[in-house]
Order: structure tokens, then sequence, then C-alpha cells
């Protein structure tokens, strides 16, 4: 049976960056009491609170908006931040892409630098690379679905290449 990996645009959703350069433990659990979770580690990405958190980098996170207002989450984040970070909406900053169907890893195994048949690579993980040139950012949601990241302006070349791979693939499950 084929299940050739799906993709599309995802509606926009605020997107906010929460950087921090001190007082990690006290702010992950400020955030905790205010969002019902810590902020997760590398490489990982939680859902809480009508938020999707995802690690960025050392001391960063993105943070999905996906009920409250984003004004509200954003003054919410300052105070959590404190003096020990900064937060900044990057809504413009990046457009989200879902991936759907069994087979999502096949794609991402053409052009991406990073070993996405790992089985390790699983719900909750994140992962970033570069493909065709493009700084693309993988947050796994489901054992059938990954969303990506990409700049905005490379959003359509993203889908003309992923379109051209499927195109080609021979998937079977």
């Amino acid at each position: 049976m084929t299940d050739a990996p799906r993709f599309q645009a995802a509606p926009a959703q605020p997107l906010i960056r929460l950087e921090l350069w001190s007082g990690l433990a006290e702010t992950s659990a400020r955030f905790a009491a205010a969002f019902g979770a810590a902020l997760p580690g590398a490489g990982q990405a939680i859902t809480t609170s009508g938020l999707r958190v995802i690690w960025r980098e050392p001391g960063a996170w993105m943070i999905r908006v996906e009920t409250d207002p984003a004004q509200t989450i954003l003054d919410r984040l300052v105070e959590i931040a404190g003096a020990d970070g900064a937060v900044t909406d990057i809504s413009g900053a990046a457009a989200r892409c879902v991936l759907v169907g069994t087979d999502w890893r096949v794609l991402l195994t053409h052009g991406g630098v990073f070993d996405a048949e790992n089985p390790a690579f699983a719900p909750g993980c994140v992962a970033g690379t570069v493909i065709e040139h493009m700084a693309v950012r993988f947050d796994v949601i489901a054992e059938t679905r990954v969303d990506a990241y990409v700049a905005p302006s490379y959003a359509a070349d993203l889908f003309a290449y992923w379109t051209s791979v499927a195109g080609n693939l021979d998937v079977r499950g």
C-alpha cells in the first residue's frame, strides 16, 4: 500500500520567541506555574495550555499560540522572562507546513542532513537542517505528522522541492 506524504501550508498562528540569558531554572519554574509545564529541553517540544513550545537553540524557544490572544500570551511571557530574557513576536518570520502520512520520514531523507528515519525522532522531538539552501526546523507532532518551519520567502521553493521529490517516490507500506 502506498502512503506518499502529503503536505500543505498551515493556517497562520502567532509565533513568539522566548530567549533567556540567565535564570533558566527559575524562569522555567515560572513558566510551569503559568502554563502547566516546564520549558522543554534540547531537541524537544511540548503542548501545554494552548501553546506549542518548541526548543529552538540553547536558551531559546519558539512558542506557537493555538488558543488565547497572542497579546495576552506575549504579556504573560514578558512577566515570566523578567530581567532574565527577552520576548519577541516572530509571527512573520516563519511559515509552517504540515506533512502528513505514515511515510513523511521518507520525504525528509531527501535533501536534509539528519536521520529522519530514526525511530527516536518521535512525537515531541525537534530537529533543524538545511534543505536546498533553506533552513528548516521540524517538530514531530505525531507518528503521522510533522510540522516544518521555514522563512516565508522560501516556503514556495520548499513546496516545489517536496512536490518534485514526492512525485518520484516509490513508497510501499
